[in-house]
């Protein structure tokens, strides 16, 4: 038994992968996290219009840049 605790699953670059596996994992990777970074923008933003303007607004209301209501 090594000093590094192990799965018992397939790492890459060992014999037996599939060539195919590499450009999977990444194009995996990729999408991954660019589901992430918008899932935390869209939370983010969310969070900030909280803080922005803390009096309700009544439906349908938009917001014009320059006015001070």
């Amino acid at each position: 038994m090594g000093f590094f605790p192990y799965l018992p699953i397939r790492i890459p670059y060992s014999p037996g992968i599939a060539h195919w596996w590499d450009p999977f994992w990444w194009l995996f990777q990729i999408i991954v996290m660019t589901v992430l970074l918008i899932s935390f923008r869209k939370v983010a933003l969310r969070i900030d219009d909280q803080f922005d303007d803390p009096k309700p607004k009544p439906p349908g209301h938009k917001h014009k840049p320059g006015s001070n209501s």
